[in-house]
């Protein structure tokens, strides 16, 4: 099998760790492990990965602090936490952070690998498309800059992006919050959670006008989002 995907797994459990590297280089992934959040940023100055997967509880240099370094260096390399952290603010937290995905422990084998290779799939819309305007804002998706009629305003996290581009991509009609779970997050469409509401209300800051009274991410009551550009 070709070898495509260079996989980074930071992880301090050695039987864990050994057991996602033959999993994933089953599917074809390489797979470079490291222990330590330092080695594995060591690592990243003097080579490249094409998706990261992070513990968070680390010796030394913990995940949150890792990923904010990884964040200034690269805003769209794929980041996936594996942690045992299975709070909802934990989870809130790691996403805010820039993460694209965030799983825990324990996990089953399958969800895993398809989370891998989702973020990968999106992971290759990210290098095929450059720019997207609303309204008067631009989002540049190669910096992951958000542009107002006055310049640079802020930078967006990937997942953010990712809700952007999904719901831009299905603007022909009305996208639910379970499917946004499910394609998005990678979620069960049916858990009760206020994620997608979370999300769409610190978008809307980003690019509408008005937050209170948006034009581009419109409310459907009881149904969902519905985007106009």
């Amino acid at each position: 099998m070709k070898i495509r995907w260079r996989i980074l797994v930071i992880e301090d459990d050695h039987a864990l760790a050994l057991g996602l590297r033959i999993n994933l280089e089953a599917e074809g992934y390489h797979v470079i492990h490291f222990l330590s959040a330092e080695e594995g940023i060591e690592f990243l100055e003097n080579s490249s990965a094409d998706l990261i997967v992070l513990d968070l509880m680390l010796p030394g240099m913990d995940g949150i602090q890792a990923l904010s370094h990884i964040r200034k260096e690269d805003p769209k390399l794929p980041v996936l936490i594996l942690t045992a952290k299975s709070a909802v603010d934990d989870r809130v937290e790691g996403l805010k952070a820039g993460a694209d995905d965030y799983l825990t422990k324990p996990f089953h084998l399958e969800e895993f690998l398809l989370r891998v290779k989702r973020m990968l799939d999106r992971y290759e819309w990210y290098k095929a498309e450059d720019i997207l305007r609303i309204g008067d804002t631009t989002i540049d998706y190669n910096t992951l800059e958000v542009s107002g009629p006055d310049g640079v305003n802020l930078r967006i996290t990937p997942h953010e992006a990712n809700l952007i581009q999904y719901l831009s991509a299905h603007q022909d009609r009305i996208v639910t919050r379970a499917e946004l779970l499910k394609h998005v997050w990678g979620l069960d469409p049916g858990i009760e959670t206020r994620t997608v509401d979370t999300f769409i209300s610190r978008i809307r800051r980003y690019i509408e006008q008005d937050p209170s009274r948006p034009e581009h991410i419109i409310s459907v009551r009881g149904k969902g989002y519905r985007f106009m550009p």
